[in-house]
């Protein structure tokens, strides 16, 4: 009986050393990564860096803040990104409602300036829709918008009161999405960026020069390698029981 509370003892004092040394497992916030590549079409992908997902319990729609003809994710406490003058952005957004999205905002409100931009996204690995379409309500006839559910085309024109953009979701499984500027020169334009609430990453601003965004896949959890420990532990002492 003395043998096996100590056991009993050893284990646990072990398992808390290896757990004050690992840490607790905690849920961490969804992780992209951003690369592009160096010569348009070559598929040479440079990784820019990584972006986190903005988590919501807001539905996609609700976070996007569709009025005045612009995206007001930024106000009302909602907690997105401010859009900013002369940039497109590209973010994501977690939501309770509608999973993870891709959301597109291209330049500021009331800026002074407006714009036009036709960018092309496609899916690989899952199969997504255009949650949210900037101005689809009769706003602005010249905003286009095209979806297979694997390829997403958007032709936006818009005026210095304005943002414009839409919203790509929702994306699980192992997907990997890639993204251009088409068409015409992008105008009232002068960075692409990829941003979260810490970092931005610029992106070069060319023509059929792709991004490439995917989910950078949860490392072994703290909580795996606890437990692989204490099978290790256990087996250990029910060896030397054996061979004593």
């Amino acid at each position: 009986m003395r043998y096996r509370v100590a056991c009993t003892t050893m284990t646990a004092l072990l398992l808390a050393g290896l757990v004050s040394l690992v840490g607790v497992p905690s849920v961490a916030a969804i992780t992209i990564e951003v690369a592009q590549e160096n010569t348009a079409g070559v598929g040479d992908f440079a990784v820019k860096g990584q972006i986190k997902a903005y988590d919501t319990a807001l539905s996609a729609n609700a976070f996007y803040n569709y009025g005045a003809s612009s995206y007001n994710g930024d106000a009302g406490g909602i907690g997105g990104p401010a859009p900013v003058s002369s940039k497109s952005q590209i973010f994501f957004v977690n939501s309770a409602v509608d999973g993870l999205s891709l959301f597109v905002v291209h330049d500021a409100r009331n800026d002074g300036t407006g714009g036009s931009a036709t960018t092309r996204f496609n899916l690989a690995g899952d199969t997504a829709s255009i949650l949210v379409r900037d101005d689809d309500t009769g706003d602005d006839p010249n905003d286009t918008y095209a979806d297979t559910g694997t390829q997403f085309d958007a032709s936006h024109r818009w005026i210095a009161c304005c943002t414009d953009g839409y919203v790509i979701g929702s994306l699980g499984g192992s997907w990997t999405m890639f993204g251009e500027f088409r068409g015409d020169d992008p105008t009232g334009l002068d960075e692409w960026r990829a941003v979260d609430g810490d970092h931005h990453f610029v992106l070069a601003l060319i023509l059929l020069h792709r991004i490439r965004l995917r989910q950078v896949p949860e490392p072994a959890t703290s909580a795996l390698l606890v437990a692989g420990a204490a099978g290790l532990v256990a087996a250990a002492w029910r060896t030397r029981r054996r061979n004593s």
